[in-house]
């Protein structure tokens, strides 16, 4: 299957563009300051991960169905989430282990649905 420039477009514009953002963000803006430029770079970070799951998915040749979206969705949120609590320092083993199995619950139950 030939995969077509325009198809590799959107999302790999989205992908610089939230790239961008996030550098932007870190060289200048301080989160020490205030709080909200880590949420905003805390979305940046969402915005590229699933953006960077989209590609992935398009250049292997697969279609983005629902089943795709949903774990691309699924984990993008678990890699911002775990680093949201590493970067708030309070990310200790328990609370590693309860959010793979949360995780991993999801992309069971979501490969079960669709």
């Amino acid at each position: 299957m030939r995969i077509s420039k325009s198809q590799l477009l959107v999302p790999g514009s989205i992908l610089a563009f939230s790239l961008l953002g996030m550098a932007l963000l870190m060289l200048l803006t301080s989160p020490v300051k205030q709080i909200a430029y880590a949420v905003i770079f805390f979305g940046f970070l969402l915005i590229f991960l699933m953006s960077l799951g989209y590609l992935i998915v398009r250049i292997w040749g697969a279609q983005t169905n629902a089943k795709n979206r949903y774990r691309i969705v699924i984990i993008s949120l678990f890699v911002v989430i775990s680093l949201m609590f590493r970067s708030a320092q309070s990310f200790n083993w328990v609370d590693a282990v309860i959010v793979v199995l949360v995780a991993f619950g999801l992309l069971f139950y979501g490969g079960r649905r669709f």
